[in-house]
């Protein structure tokens, strides 16, 4: 792949000829878009249960403060251990912590709510360094992985957009507690993408 500007074609190119990318491509794509659904959900569940912007603002922090702390040990493991096997652990875990919130939903509690909110961002801390540091295990020289690199960040703006978009419309008309399912399968999903990946 020769060098010069990322363009689309770049990026189909990349897909077509790619399984590994590919594959973390599909699953970076369904887990971010599930990330963004639950993150609609949450904020709006917290806003009933209490009535105050705070709530919201205390959910942000505690979906990123918690990526600071973890950041050092995620590092180390990911140096160490399989990095495939890290983030289908991570996401077989979100799975769980997500389901949780149906429970804390009908508790009408808010404090199990935010310690589901750290543990899931825990997860996220281990899932986001290995997908990174995968890249180069995957790609085959330098000017395919600064498309990889290029195509996760525009990856995950588009998914900032469409699942809040999505997430929304769903909380309205099915339901919070549909998102928190659906939000459960798409990280189901994104293991079995990184499951079929081989590197």
């Amino acid at each position: 792949m020769s060098t010069g500007p990322v363009s689309l074609t770049s990026y189909l190119r990349l897909l077509q000829s790619n399984r590994n990318m590919r594959l973390l491509w599909f699953a970076q794509m369904v887990s971010e878009i599930g990330d963004w659904l639950y993150s609609v959900a949450i904020y709006s569940l917290l806003l009933d249960l209490t009535g105050s912007a705070k709530s919201v603002a205390t959910a942000v922090v505690l979906q990123v403060l918690p990526q600071f702390f973890i950041a050092p040990l995620s590092g180390v493991l990911n140096d160490r251990l399989s990095r495939k096997k890290i983030m289908i652990f991570a996401d077989l875990a979100r799975a769980v912590i997500v389901l949780g919130m149906v429970a804390a939903s009908a508790w009408k509690l808010v404090w199990p709510i935010y310690v589901l909110l750290v543990l899931e961002s825990f997860m996220w801390g281990f899932f986001e360094p290995g997908r990174s540091s995968v890249i180069p295990n995957i790609t085959r020289d330098k000017s395919e992985t600064l498309v990889t690199n290029a195509l996760a960040s525009t990856t995950w703006s588009f998914n900032l957009a469409i699942g809040s978009f999505i997430g929304g419309v769903m909380a309205v008309v099915f339901g919070r507690n549909t998102v928190f399912v659906v939000n459960s399968c798409t990280f189901l999903v994104s293991a079995l993408f990184l499951r079929a990946m081989r590197f």
